[in-house]
């Protein structure tokens, strides 16, 4: 994402943290963009954090988490999209699982790019696969991420309906069934 922002006229900032004495290790990466100059590049709380494994940093807080499945944590706000499944099952390999995540970040956070943008960011190995698995990433919308995974859905639901019942108001969703119904 950083090379493609970079590529786009963004100002960018990429922090790694990552084990190179495994492959496969652990890896972080903290991401800063913006139109201006970065004065601060240290992340204390981000925007989105894209969980791709059930390692990483737990001091971070962040107002969205894009994950693979099964790797939210309790009382976050976000989706959960079998990545590394989907890059099989779409592309043949699980590698472009990354690439979709990357595709649906850029959408999340309303990144939009150019074919020629790619070209210019992605290593040449794959082009073609990788750019055909971000565009499938960014073209994933709730309704389509409920397909894919349809008990995120009714998680969900159940998670916001003990929410509202422990704070003692009506889930919104009982209210539009019972006005409905009426």
């Amino acid at each position: 994402m950083a090379s493609l922002l970079a590529v786009m006229g963004y100002e960018v900032t990429l922090l790694y943290d990552y084990d190179s004495s495994v492959r496969g290790g652990m890896s972080e990466a903290f991401l800063s963009y913006d139109r201006e100059p970065i004065s601060n590049f240290v992340v204390e709380c981000a925007d989105v954090v894209v969980r791709l494994a059930d390692r990483g940093p737990t001091h971070l807080s962040t107002d969205y988490v894009i994950a693979d499945c099964d790797l939210m944590r309790p009382g976050e706000k976000g989706e959960e999209i079998p990545f590394m499944q989907l890059g099989v099952d779409k592309f043949g390999r699980d590698l472009f699982g990354n690439m979709i995540a990357l595709g649906r970040l850029l959408c999340v956070c309303d990144v939009d790019f150019t074919d020629q943008h790619l070209t210019e960011a992605l290593p040449k190995k794959y082009i073609e696969e990788n750019i055909a698995a971000i565009k499938y990433g960014y073209g994933l919308d709730q309704d389509s991420i409920k397909a894919i995974v349809p008990e995120q859905a009714a998680s969900s639901f159940a998670e916001r309906y003990a929410e509202k019942v422990l704070a003692g108001t009506a889930p919104a969703e009982a209210v539009e069934l019972a006005s409905a119904r009426n």
